[in-house]
């Protein structure tokens, strides 16, 4: 895929960097008071009230001990004995990857169906260079799809249909064409396009380069490439993450040239607080805007480095995907004997080179990996950047799906963040091509609370759904919708749950100082629920209603009451 040289990049940001910044507006002094309050704070896990004074918990405690000051106080609201949460912060999510008139294909169970969803589609965006869909279930549709199915949707315009993994697709003839990929075209480096017994490629094509091969001079990038298409599609993000109760979150991978739609947004006005993971692919442009920002905040001002916007991490892609079913495993797949998944993206050594680097330059490193022997890679690779260092790095490890108590052992020993899946709800029955045999070592999110590995909960969007209610109810049961529990050894229970959907994630940005808890000093957000998680039957978590969001200690959203 195209990109505009790193030189105009970095000067755009500079722009926007020494234009735009966080003003840190102070919110009026509150009490909320009569609630149940979860604070995920060891030392008093429960309260029922609290003040907030210039956006920050000012004092936590029981109702008794606010009486004094709630006749004088300004502002006073009765909780009625709802639930208090902290603001859930979704940790791994990628709000700028789909274009807004992408279509959901989650609910297709038939491959008419499916072609029937994008048709709609179309129809009702003529003027969009690609019709794309996004999220279908080759387990459920009985198959992949190929450019026979997409042609079907259309023979004009260019047609594409990601599967739930988002590392595979399928497109249409028109697109094959335009980018003249043929049988003669060679696989990408680091991507494949699929082909039939004749070298014919299928339409179906995996990763990124792939992806990229599509665009050419004749045929636009079907994704968010440009500042007023990521401007419109973040305003629409932010008010639904709202309205779920999310107030922080980490775009798991922005490009450069998008990034600065995070500042042209603002996240302090749109209220909520963002962690950027920069693209290892443009590691030299990070680099040399860190030190342009690291210079600039001898003054004081750190406008990539503040409770509403930082950008500290470098995301990059070892391994390949759980739900497609090409991750590097090293016990063959159970319902393919001889297929062991695709070849990881780089060599020990040249993972061992990008680590090393991206750990020199004081980044923490983001890393992409789901099968055992991908992660095994990514291990020793931070191990020997980090060496005897005794720096807190905090390295991610983004799913880690396929473990084991060696990989378990090692990861607490070198103090891996790790941030897991938590999509059994939706593709569980993906993971039958694993066998039963691994389910207890999938998705080990158990395993992090019982090792001591500290979980970065999240909803990986639009991989899964962004509800973090739902997350945390797949995390509780590990039932699928079809009812079916897989891996039950890793369930979680809902303390654990919201642990990590809320400490977790500011645990996992170096942020568990500033938000996270319930706490006297912590940044004041918080979400109002209609009924208590704890309380509430397992499997139906996800029905629960957000009545109230505050960020900062304003109310950034208010569910409509029924007349």
């Amino acid at each position: 895929m195209s990109r505009p040289g790193r030189a105009s990049i970095g000067a755009a940001l500079m722009a926007l960097l020494l234009t735009f910044g966080c003003s840190g507006a102070e919110a009026p002094d509150l009490i909320l008071h009569n609630g149940v309050v979860i604070t995920m704070d060891e030392s008093r896990p429960e309260a029922e009230a609290f003040l907030i004074r210039d956006g920050r918990f000012a004092a936590v405690g029981a109702d008794e001990d606010f009486l004094p000051q709630i006749e004088g106080a300004a502002r006073v609201i009765d909780l009625g004995g709802k639930t208090v949460i902290p603001g859930f912060n979704d940790a791994h999510l990628h709000p700028l990857l789909l274009p807004p008139t992408s279509i959901s294909l989650a609910k297709a169970d038939s491959i008419d169906a499916l072609i029937l969803l994008l048709r709609e589609g179309a129809g009702a965006t003529p003027d969009a260079p690609w019709i794309i869909g996004h999220d279908y279930d080759d387990t459920t549709l009985g198959r992949h799809l190929g450019r026979s199915d997409l042609d079907r949707v259309s023979t004009e315009r260019p047609v594409m249909a990601w599967h739930g993994s988002l590392h595979i697709l399928a497109v249409n003839s028109v697109a094959l064409e335009a980018a003249g990929i043929g049988a003669e075209t060679p696989d990408p480096d680091e991507g494949f396009f699929f082909r039939d017994e004749e070298g014919r490629p299928t339409g179906l094509i995996s990763e990124r380069s792939a992806l990229e091969a599509l665009v050419t001079d004749e045929q636009p990038t079907p994704l968010v490439n440009d500042l007023a298409s990521a401007l419109a599609g973040l305003e629409v993000f932010y008010q639904k993450a709202l309205s779920l109760g999310i107030t922080s979150i980490t775009d798991g991978l922005v490009p450069p040239e998008l990034a600065a739609a995070y500042w042209l947004s603002s996240p302090e006005r749109a209220g909520v607080r963002v962690n950027l993971m920069l693209d290892a692919e443009d590691l030299q442009t990070a680099k040399w805007l860190m030190r342009v920002h690291d210079l600039v905040a001898l003054t004081g001002w750190r406008p990539l480095d503040n409770p509403w916007l930082r950008a500290r991490t470098i995301k990059l892609y070892h391994g390949l995907s759980l739900s497609g079913r090409t991750a590097r495993l090293y016990e063959a797949y159970a319902n393919r004997p001889e297929y062991f998944g695709l070849e990881p993206q780089r060599s020990q050594a040249e993972l061992d080179e990008l680590v090393e680097e991206i750990h020199d330059a004081g980044f923490q490193a983001a890393i992409h990996s789901n099968g055992d022997f991908e992660i095994d890679m990514v291990l020793e690779a931070i191990e020997k950047a980090v060496g005897d260092s005794g720096i807190d790095h905090r390295h991610r490890i983004e799913h880690g799906s396929i473990v084991n108590e060696k990989i378990l052992l090692r990861m607490r020993d070198l103090g891996i963040v790790l941030a897991p899946h938590s999509y059994v709800y939706e593709k569980g029955n993906m993971l039958e091509a694993y066998g039963e045999q691994r389910w207890d070592w999938m998705f080990a999110n158990a395993s992090t609370f019982e090792y001591g590995i500290p979980n970065a909960a999240n909803s990986d969007f639009p991989v899964s759904g962004l509800n973090p209610l739902l997350r945390i109810q797949s995390l509780v049961t590990r039932r699928s919708r079809n009812g079916k529990v897989y891996g039950p050894n890793q369930r979680l229970s809902v303390e654990q749950a919201l642990y990590a959907y809320t400490m977790g994630g500011a645990y996992a940005s170096f942020e568990e100082d500033e938000k996270g808890s319930i706490e006297t000093g912590k940044l004041a957000d918080f979400v109002v629920l209609s009924r208590d998680p704890r309380a509430e039957p397992v499997g139906s978590i996800s029905s629960i209603q957000v009545e109230q969001s505050f960020v900062g200690g304003v109310k950034r959203y208010e569910r409509l009451q029924s007349p």
